[in-house]
């Protein structure tokens, strides 16, 4: 993660005098373009530079890199043992995705999903049991607990978001910078498992329900009627698929509805749940319209994947 809001000048001193931390931070920064210029050609170069001296945060930042061929040739392999380096530094958040990869590492078996099982066909929607191992739905809930914050929703009358009364949840969301090994297999096996290529995908969310929590009916793509809404439509287009990870299973309630279909699904731990917010030839569809109910007894929750009609630019 990003370290808050260190002076962008004093971090380019520190990095060009060979501070391996300082070279991780305005790498990460200007990979992204946070608070900083979007330069992914030196952020790469600064990562490099900070994996030489051994900076574990940086080696598992290129490990992401390799994983989606950014700035170097994509490879599996290349990204495990950058992971490993950085766990044979002491890195244990590097070691706790080892032994969630297993060893001997199979990428073959990460990148191959669980058939789907169709559910409806107008509008597309399927399930697919046991898409993510139990330990793993863990372990991404305790990465998200500490950065939970008020859900927003998009406001179609002035733009940019808000909280809003019909969505009480709490959520948090994953920017590549964030993400690591693991985070990005489950990425490309969710490109797999729908046919739609990993840079169409939007950063990840998690999102959390507490009892009574919801949000309440409302639909996944944008509006194209809506003025706010066609600069974004235009360089990375409709949210044409939704893709949801139930991490857990300990609670009553919560169900995924689709007033509109009489049709509603609660998975257990690692299922996954698959629709399309377009018709096949591109359309919004109305029949889609959806609500997170909210748990009754427990806590609820749930890796969600927006992908996109276009690349996503890194976020």
């Amino acid at each position: 993660m990003i370290a808050p809001m260190a002076d962008l000048a004093s971090l380019q001193r520190a990095a060009q005098s060979g501070d391996a931390a300082a070279q991780y931070e305005l790498g990460a920064r200007l990979l992204v373009g946070r608070d900083a210029p979007f330069a992914p050609d030196e952020a790469s170069r600064l990562l490099n530079a900070a994996s030489e001296r051994g900076e574990a945060r940086a080696l598992q930042l290129c490990a992401v890199l390799a994983a989606l061929g950014v700035e170097r040739a994509q490879s599996w392999q290349d990204a495990y043992g950058l992971v490993r380096r950085a766990a044979d530094l002491g890195a244990e958040d590097a070691a706790a995705q080892l032994r969630l990869l297993g060893e001997p590492f199979d990428a073959w078996m990460w990148l191959t999903p669980p058939p789907a099982e169709q559910r409806l066909s107008e509008p597309r929607v399927a399930t697919i049991s046991n898409f993510v191992p139990p330990q793993v739905c863990a372990w991404i809930i305790e990465k998200a607990k500490p950065r939970l914050s008020a859900a927003r929703v998009k406001n179609a009358e002035r733009g940019g978001a808000n909280t809003d009364s019909y969505r009480s949840n709490t959520g948090m969301g994953f920017s590549v910078v964030d993400t690591d090994l693991v985070l990005q297999l489950i990425y490309q096996r969710i490109a797999t498992a729908i046919g739609v290529p990993l840079a169409q995908q939007e950063p990840a969310n998690v999102l959390h329900y507490a009892p009574g929590e919801q949000y309440r009916p409302h639909f996944d793509y944008l509006n194209p009627d809506v003025a706010h809404f066609h600069p974004e439509l235009a360089q990375i287009g409709q949210r044409i698929v939704t893709f949801l990870i139930y991490l857990n299973d300990d609670f009553e309630g919560g169900e995924t509805a689709f007033p509109r279909l009489d049709w509603a699904f609660k998975g257990k731990a690692g299922d996954a749940l698959i629709f399309w917010n377009v018709t096949p030839d591109g359309r919004p569809d109305p029949l889609t319209l959806h609500t997170g109910s909210p748990p009754t007894r427990g806590e609820k929750w749930l890796f969600s994947k927006w992908v996109r009609a276009k690349p996503v630019p890194l976020i």
